[in-house]
């Protein structure tokens, strides 16, 4: 009887086929999610009493839960007392060796990320444990392996360039293995960086770098699409003088940037007229700045292991500078984005998208700021601003319920009860064991 129940609905659309009638597959049943604090990730205000229709993968209907009418045959979930936040979108995720830290951040609520530099196989069996769970998500963006010159700070994750030429070719090549966007990497001499930009134009695809040896004024004048890490700023507001020496010393040591990096900043004006002249630059041009400000974050109290005792406060003032520019180039014209970096010095396995949300918020950004950066703003980074990210009609549903209010505490984003990728809803238990 089972091989007649499975093989009968076969026939019957065979014939349909056969006789020219038009097939009708059955659609799944609507979900309501009911009654919920709705934070759509455009940064409007939320809607207090929200309602959201979802139909497969897709949102059908956002809006007051009095507004949007209720599908006959829907599911519901009252959802009273919860927050519905977009999917965040982590841009700066390092997977190195270990798929499950991308699954037990999904649990946590990230449901895309990027990976601004590693080799296509090292997502091989992310993919796999994906499709053995038959999981939409994460959503998966790459760019490849950055593009430096020689002598590259990370070769294993680099190729080379030594010349413009070779620079288009490299970017070339990660576009063909469907590279979504092209990371420059802060050896690559300017020319080379040019060029790179002009291949990721010609084909629309997002150009990122993470720059300390060329002045991020230059670049992004150029066209680079955006900038990772605040610190790459770091020389665009210090005198010339200053960056020179900072730039020859990492010149002859990749290690130089460790204690570098902190007393540039220390000694940084960001009212100065080399940071004026940044401002200048982002305000033409808007780039996206993800500032990874958790892998950077140094505590005075709280010392990192190593650290040389005159560095400490150092350290923990060139950070407070560090937080001071992410807000101030937000406000001359950054578009701010989030990303964790994922192993960072204060937050434990799969809670750095968690941290960079609350240091966005120390430096400045209201919860409402952050969560859209998190969410709307890096869709836009993304070039997928009308796939994902905000939660409204025809994108997809990715989004998650938070137990509390994160417009009161950006920390309550740390209380993820729900998470759905794709219309479909996560195992966060489980996956909370990776």
């Amino acid at each position: 009887m089972r091989k007649l129940f499975c093989w009968l609905p076969l026939v019957a659309i065979a014939a349909g086929v056969a006789a020219g009638t038009p097939v009708r597959t059955a659609q799944p049943r609507s979900l309501v999610l009911d009654n919920a604090r709705v934070i759509d990730g455009g940064g409007d205000r939320p809607i207090e009493s929200g309602r959201i229709v979802i139909q497969g993968d897709r949102i059908t209907s956002v809006g007051p839960a009095d507004r949007v009418a209720m599908p006959a045959d829907a599911d519901r979930i009252d959802l009273t007392g919860r927050t519905i936040v977009p999917g965040l979108i982590d841009l700066h995720f390092h997977i190195e060796n270990d798929p499950k830290l991308a699954l037990r951040q999904l649990s946590h609520g990230v449901t895309a990320f990027r990976d601004p530099g590693q080799w296509d196989e090292k997502f091989v069996e992310l993919r796999r444990m994906m499709a053995a769970d038959h999981l939409p998500g994460p959503r998966i963006f790459t760019t490849g392996p950055h593009i430096d010159g020689e002598h590259p700070a990370y070769p294993a994750d680099s190729v080379v360039a030594r010349d413009p030429e070779e620079a288009r070719r490299a970017a070339e090549l990660s576009i063909q293995h469907a590279a979504s966007a092209i990371k420059i990497y802060f050896r690559l001499p300017f020319a080379s960086a040019r060029a790179v930009i002009d291949v990721c134009e010609a084909h629309h695809v997002p150009c990122t770098a993470h720059l300390e040896l060329l002045d991020a004024r230059e670049l992004i004048a150029a066209g680079l699409n955006g900038i990772e890490h605040v610190t790459s700023l770091g020389t665009s507001v210090v005198p010339r003088r200053t960056a020179e020496a900072y730039r020859q010393e990492v010149l002859a040591d990749n290690e130089a940037r460790r204690d570098g990096r902190y007393q540039v900043f220390a000694g940084a004006d960001l009212d100065g007229p080399e940071a004026q002249a940044l401002y200048a630059v982002l305000r033409a041009r808007r780039p996206w700045l993800d500032p990874t400000l958790a892998v950077f974050e140094r505590r005075a109290d709280q010392p990192e292991k190593g650290t040389r005792p005159e560095m400490v406060r150092v350290m923990a003032a060139g950070f407070a500078t560090m937080k001071q520019l992410t807000r101030r180039a937000g406000l001359e014209g950054a578009r701010l984005v989030m990303g964790g970096h994922s192993t960072v010095p204060f937050a434990t396995r799969g809670e750095a998208p968690w941290r960079e949300l609350e240091l966005l918020v120390e430096s400045g950004l209201s919860p409402l700021e952050a969560i859209t950066a998190a969410t709307g703003t890096a869709a836009g980074f993304l070039y997928r601003s009308d796939q994902l990210g905000t939660l409204r009609r025809d994108l997809q549903a990715d989004l998650l319920v938070l137990r509390d209010n994160p417009l009161r505490d950006i920390s309550a984003i740390r209380t993820v009860e729900r998470v759905m990728v794709g219309g479909q809803w996560v195992d966060v238990a489980r996956y909370r064991t990776y």
